[in-house]
Parts: C-alpha cells; structure tokens; sequence
C-alpha cells in the first residue's frame, strides 16, 4: 500500500470527537498555505505566494492577531518533530471593524471577521471535513477576540463554490451583483466637464474618515418595519492599504510598476464630492485582470446605499450622475493603463448604474451566481423572523 493510501486510510470520520479546530502556528500557517496555493496563488509561482502571504500579514489590518489561521487537526496524532499538526481542513479569519445598528438605534461600533481561504486538501475532500471545521468556526466566533463576556454580531464569507454550501452552515447569500465597464483610452475620454482629481496613497486617509461619518450617518435613520438589524464593515484606511498591499505586490511582481494611483475623485456642481478607491486585482491569467472599484462614495446621505432610502436613490440628480460618471471613466483610462480587461463595481446603487451607462450605455447589471458570493452570518441575538439583517455597503473593500 502506497504512503499516501495508507494516509488517507487512517482518517478519522468528521464527527470524531478527536478532532479540534486550532489556530495554526507560523510553521503550520507556511503549511496550510503551500496545500492551497494550487487554489489561490493565482498568477504567482509558490514562492512568491508565500512571500505575499508573509507580507500581508505584516500590514495594520493582519498585525497584532488581526489575522487567524485555523486548522482542523486529529488530536490522537502528536505534532511532527517540525512542530507542525495533519491539517485536515484550513482557514482564515480577519478582524475587521464593523458597525451595527438595532432598530432605529444609532450605529455602535463592534467587531466583526471575515473568512477566507476555506480550503481542504484534495486527497481528504468528501469526508466532511470542511463543514466539520466551518462549524466548529461559527461557535468560535461567537465570542472570538470579543471583550470579555460578550458576543459577536455577525461573520462575512465570500463563497467561489455556489450558494448552498454555506448557506446551510448559517451563512445566508446576499446580494452579489456586479457592473462591468471596458477599458478606455485617452482618446475616447468623454467631455463631461468635471475635473477629476487621481488619489494617491496619501489622499485616502481623510476620504475614509469621512466615508465613516457618512455611514453612521446613514445608518442611524429610521428604517423599514422589516429590517430588525443593519450592518456594515467600516471602510477604513487600513481596509484599503490591506487591498492596496495585495495590488502593490503582485504589480512589481507581474508588471514591474508601482500602481501609484488608487482612486479618483470629482466635485459635483453644488459642491459635494464623488470619489472611489480602487485596487487592481490580477487573475491566473491576464484575461481575469481588473480593476475592481473597492468603494464609491458622493457626500450626501442618498447616495451611502442605505435602503431606505431607495426613493432618494433613485431620483433623478444630474448632478451627481455626472461627478459619478466623471470617476468611473478614470477608472476605465486606469485600466487601460494597465491592460485590465475592466472595470468592476460590486453591488452598484441605481445612480452608479445611471452613471456607468453614461460612459458605456451597453452596460447591464451581472447577477453572480456561483463566484464571490456575499454571505452573512448573523451571531447575534435571535431574531423575530418577519425581520431581517441588511447589510449596509456591501461593496468590494469588504471581500477578504
């Protein structure tokens, strides 16, 4: 019998009570990483996907436990003299800031986690084993880097797998929708008769701090009988130079270019102003490179993405079209820049619509249903069940 038979011969079935999600140590973090690199290196070699894997973990988002590695172990079998465990099934979780709003409550700052990296090795796959740790997971993250005898509210995912999966371990599909505009050169730029200012990285931090404000804002208006609970992920600076560590990695990697520009931003005629922060996201291939816009913003409380106030979403407001049509055309000339294929804007309000249309009228809404699916799980108290949660800005810059 061949090691590898005799391996998987001696598997545990997933209701063993000998098995035990832990966080990873940093030689079994290495080793999860290299079993899903087949997965998620995308157009990386092992090497560099590791050397990206370590330098993420050192931005402001991952340092100081801001990022778990888990693994599903068998504790019947001792460690290896390395120190490191057979992983069965492993993930991630990141920490991130979020906010919560109860009905007609203001918006209280809380913290939330992302999952990602949901991987089990191929030779284990079919035993129940993912699902063994992904629900082993949701108990942890009850109270998981919570303050002290209190709970958590809610967990976000992103399933590549289809929507049931997750669905039936308590992660309920949210809207997951996309819009995509194609690269333009300079010589097709529109006369919109907006200037546009390009973000750099020194740009973002106040434009982040004044999104938050925005978005407390929004969410503490009243809201509709059915909504019980509103949620949001905080789209914070270090939420975007998270992002931006990723695109900044893989561009001198792949491209050689420091991708110096990170969002454009427009005033509308009365004085507000539009802006998105985006990132360049690089697939296997060249043919999956775009420039996904993380988050798009117009001062004023119509355009945060708060449902109720869809009316106010859907008004006719010229004004604001253009500012916005103005910043998603820059992105267009950035992706041509940088040979993406286009231009991506997750979940986009009527007004993002009626802009992207502006610039590219064959435009139409993609509804994803089988890849980067928003999923939320609500830990928090129980719920009547004529309600529901709604996740407020569910928008690229969330995506972990």
């Amino acid at each position: 019998m061949s090691a590898a038979a005799m391996d998987t011969a001696s598997l545990p079935a997933s209701s063993s009570p000998t098995l035990q999600l832990v966080p990873a140590n940093d030689a079994e973090f290495v080793q999860s990483s290299i079993m899903n690199a087949p997965s998620w290196k995308g157009p990386l070699n092992l090497d560099d996907y590791l050397e990206r894997e370590a330098h993420l973990r050192k931005t402001d988002l991952n340092r100081h436990g801001g990022i778990t590695a888990w693994i599903l172990v068998d504790t019947v079998h001792p460690p290896s003299p390395k120190g490191t465990r057979r992983i069965l099934a492993s993930c991630e979780t990141l920490r991130k800031r979020a906010l919560v709003a109860r009905k007609d409550g203001p918006a209280v700052e809380t913290i939330s986690h992302g999952i990602g990296s949901v991987y089990c090795p191929e030779a284990y796959r079919g035993r129940g084993y993912a699902q063994r740790m992904l629900t082993e997971l949701a108990h942890i993250l009850d109270t998981w880097q919570q303050r002290e005898g209190e709970r958590g509210d809610f967990t976000v995912l992103w399933s590549d797998i289809g929507k049931q999966f997750y669905a039936r371990l308590g992660w309920t599909v949210y809207p997951s929708t996309h819009i995509s505009l194609s690269p333009r050169s300079d010589s097709d730029r529109s006369q919109h008769g907006v200037s546009v200012q390009l973000l750099g990285p020194g740009d973002l931090e106040e434009l982040c701090q004044n999104d938050e404000i925005l978005l407390k804002s929004a969410m503490a208006k009243p809201t509709s009988p059915d909504v019980h609970v509103r949620v949001a992920l905080i789209p914070d600076v270090v939420t975007m130079q998270w992002h931006h560590a990723r695109e900044e990695f893989l561009s001198m990697k792949l491209c050689k270019r420091y991708p110096s520009r990170k969002g454009a931003l427009a005033k509308t005629t009365d004085g507000r102003r539009a802006w998105c922060v985006w990132t360049r996201t690089f697939g296997a291939t060249p043919q999956e490179n775009l420039l996904n816009i993380l988050r798009l913003v117009v001062e004023g409380e119509e355009a945060i993405g708060y449902r109720s106030l869809e009316a106010a979403m859907n008004k006719n407001d010229e004004a604001t079209e253009t500012a916005i049509a103005a910043i998603l055309e820059a992105a267009q000339l950035e992706a041509s820049n940088w040979g993406m294929t286009s231009v991506q804007v997750w979940n986009p309000l009527p007004l993002t619509v009626r802009a992207a249309k502006k610039v590219e009228p064959s435009s139409v809404i993609v509804d994803r249903d089988d890849e980067s699916l928003a999923s939320l799980r609500w830990h928090g108290e129980m719920l009547p069940a004529s309600t529901r949660v709604d996740w407020i800005a569910n928008e690229k810059y969330a995506w972990c």
